[in-house]
């Protein structure tokens, strides 16, 4: 019985691309995941955000009206609301960082040429989560700006 070699080779011969593809599916898809993961709790954080700045701002409407009519310039109403989301935000970051630093342990295994306390690492990451602090918290800053103080010394 003769066996067919090409028929064999076939099986094995591969082109290099497709190797290495298939070898670095798996962590691909883990990365993947875990990216898409990270994307969605960004937003639902900037989302939870906003809601808390926007009933914040709410709530204090007659009080930005009365520091409006007292003086404050808009650009005083800004900073005051910008100012106390970021400080809230600093403290969360703060908080999320010491809690990282504790569990890095449980992700050796997982990172590759970066030491798990990597200063850049957690510089760039909680300058971004700041960021998006900011950009969540304008929209209501924005609004806080617009009260007009005879409305609100009205009501």
């Amino acid at each position: 019985m003769r066996v067919n070699t090409m028929e064999l080779e076939s099986d094995r011969v591969r082109p290099l691309l497709d190797v290495v593809t298939e070898s670095i599916a798996q962590p691909r898809f883990v990365v993947i995941l875990l990216g898409t993961f990270g994307a969605l709790a960004l937003v639902l954080g900037a989302i939870g955000i906003y809601g808390v700045v926007a009933y914040g701002v709410t709530q204090r409407t007659r009080e930005i009206g009365v520091r409006s009519a007292l003086g404050a310039t808009p650009r005083d109403v800004l900073v005051l609301v910008i100012g106390e989301a970021l400080a809230l935000a600093a403290v969360g970051v703060a908080l999320g960082v010491a809690g990282a630093l504790a569990l890095t342990g449980l992700l050796r295994g997982q990172l590759y040429e970066v030491r798990p306390t990597d200063p850049a690492t957690f510089l760039n990451a909680s300058l971004g989560l700041l960021a998006v602090a900011l950009l969540a918290s304008a929209v209501p800053a924005l609004r806080a700006m617009r009260v007009d103080p005879a409305h609100v010394l009205r009501s």
